[in-house]
């Protein structure tokens, strides 16, 4: 039970924002250059935080900030609070925020990043109208460039972007559950046609590797290579999003190479982006406390 004569201290957000940079940077100065603080005042920020809370956040060994186990349950509280309040600000500050705002997504991502996106966009902002196109990364960029739609999620690095990075994903090799893999027999790959790429990551890594392959399936679609996979067709390389109960992942222990994580990127257009996607794109960055905007 709590004690009734025992105040609660109040959290200060400014606190909170820089222990979160500081535990996104792994350091100090990351976090120093994200805030725009000097060093030392990081330090002292994160010692007051410390007091507030009467609770050790990182363990003192190394140069690495390191979370202990009541660090990584303030972080998670941390980030819930800070993004209520930006929600909270910027909806009222921007509540005449309104029109149809295009959002480009991957099939990737349409079940995982996207979703939290539109539900935070339509909590903030009721009056605006979200359309989704779903399609390859290439693909999106193309209506990016072109003005089609007013922000993307993709994995194709380009710089020449307003962009923010929402999730680094590891990439896996996937098989149905009863697949059986013959690693002295040239990999069965089961790809996207072009432009796609993750069939070009497969197979560069897979010939840095000397490993032979053969193209056993080639899909339209996600939901077909899928399917394609999942009947044990072959195998196929993709984001970590891509995991269910369905499929089972190989890897180094199989003789697989060992494939790159993958930035998901929010991308902003250049050309003349509406209000709603600017407010929304900035309340992210602002959240993250940086950007890779080109």
């Amino acid at each position: 039970m709590v004690n009734a004569k025992r105040s609660i201290p109040n959290l200060e957000l400014d606190l909170l924002r820089t222990f979160v940079a500081v535990v996104e940077g792994n350091s100090f100065a990351a976090a120093a250059e994200s805030v725009c603080r000097t060093q030392s005042a990081v330090s002292q920020q994160m010692q007051r935080l410390e007091q507030v809370i009467g609770k050790e956040l990182f363990s003192r060994s190394g140069r690495n900030k390191a979370l202990t186990e009541h660090g990584v349950k303030m972080l998670s509280y941390a980030k819930r609070i800070l993004r209520l309040n930006d929600e909270a600000c910027l909806s009222l500050m921007y509540d005449d925020v309104d029109g149809v705002l295009r959002i480009g997504s991957p099939d990737d991502t349409a079940n995982t990043i996207l979703p939290e996106l539109l539900s935070r966009f339509s909590k903030a902002y009721p009056r605006l109208v979200m359309e989704i196109v779903v399609k390859r990364s290439p693909f999106l960029m193309d209506m990016l460039k072109n003005d089609d739609v007013d922000m993307a999620i993709s994995t194709v690095e380009i710089v020449d972007y307003p962009r923010l990075t929402l999730r680094v994903s590891p990439s896996l090799w996937y098989c149905g559950r009863d697949y059986d893999f013959q690693p002295d027999s040239p990999l069965p790959l089961v790809v996207l046609d072009e432009p796609s790429t993750y069939r070009n990551m497969a197979i560069n890594h897979l010939d840095q590797a000397g490993i032979p392959w053969r193209i056993a399936y080639v899909a339209t679609t996600l939901s077909g290579a899928r399917a394609a996979v999942r009947a044990g067709l072959g195998i196929m390389a993709r984001s970590i999003e891509m995991l269910g109960d369905d499929l089972r992942v190989l890897g180094e222990a199989d003789g697989l190479p060992r494939l790159p994580d993958l930035k998901f990127n929010l991308y902003m257009r250049n050309n003349s982006p509406q209000k709603a996607a600017k407010v929304l794109f900035e309340s992210l960055r602002g959240e993250s406390g940086h950007s890779d905007e080109g």
